[in-house]
């Protein structure tokens, strides 16, 4: 079974400087794309693995959450970590980043506010059991899928497919982040060592403009403090989900 409190440990026990950057590339443009409007009514998480911050970024933005994880151990971890009330809250170094973004400042109580927001509605919020490639259509608002596609396969076509899911769970012209490692040769949980591809940002924007993905930005971070060896970078990638019209075409 996938050790989730070692994959955890790992790679987010202590704040990174990879999510760092994330954290201000991510925050920056949900803050651009949806300042000033009322809150969607429900987001996404695809992947959600052991990682909470996805979820958080997204929190100023939305009345709803969903946390789509296929491995049943990442659901239960997941489950348990919501419910913990202990201090120190683990996710508070990565809230303290988000808060230098006024939107992130203005959520009083996160920790409360993400159980609320993850408050079960099956198949439209809370946490759940679920394929990337079990996604309904058309039914999320705003998404993120962070080191999920490039980490679940080693086939290109995979890949691919991987992502076209993620981007056809969006509503028409709904905003999305997706976070990936570049040139991947695997990584280690608990003694096991997972496959993976070796992707390039050229990759993810080529097969996000193939998606009519509206806006794409793609970039490779320069970070130079990396979370372990064995891959060449972490890709940032936002844009909107194709209008209604070229999903209609």
């Amino acid at each position: 079974m996938f050790s989730s409190n070692d994959y955890w440990r790992r790679n987010y026990r202590d704040l990174q400087a990879e999510d760092q950057e994330i954290i201000h590339r991510v925050s920056r443009f949900l803050a651009d794309a949806l300042a000033g409007c009322p809150p969607v009514q429900r987001a996404i998480d695809v992947g959600s693995g052991t990682n909470f911050y996805p979820a958080l970024l997204m929190l100023p933005w939305t009345k709803q959450i969903l946390l789509a994880d296929f491995s049943e151990s990442n659901v239960s971890w997941l489950k348990d970590q919501l419910a913990y009330d202990g201090s120190p809250w683990p996710w508070r170094p990565f809230w303290q980043e988000m808060q230098k973004a006024k939107e992130y400042s203005d959520v009083s109580k996160p920790r409360q506010r993400l159980r609320e927001a993850c408050a079960d509605e099956p198949g439209h919020a809370g946490i759940e059991q679920l394929s990337v490639f079990d996604l309904p259509k058309a039914r999320w608002n705003l998404g993120t899928m962070f080191f999920v596609a490039e980490s679940i396969t080693q086939d290109p076509a995979e890949f691919r497919a991987a992502v076209a899911a993620f981007i056809g769970a969006l509503t028409p012209g709904a905003p999305f982040a997706a976070a990936f490692m570049a040139g991947s040769d695997g990584y280690p949980v608990d003694g096991t060592r997972f496959p993976a591809l070796p992707i390039k940002s050229d990759d993810v924007k080529r097969h996000l403009t193939e998606l009519g993905v509206r806006e794409p930005s793609v970039d490779l971070l320069n970070t130079s403090k990396r979370v372990r060896d064995g891959y060449a970078g972490m890709i940032v990638a936002t844009g909107f989900a194709r209008d209604q019209q070229r999903r209609e075409s």
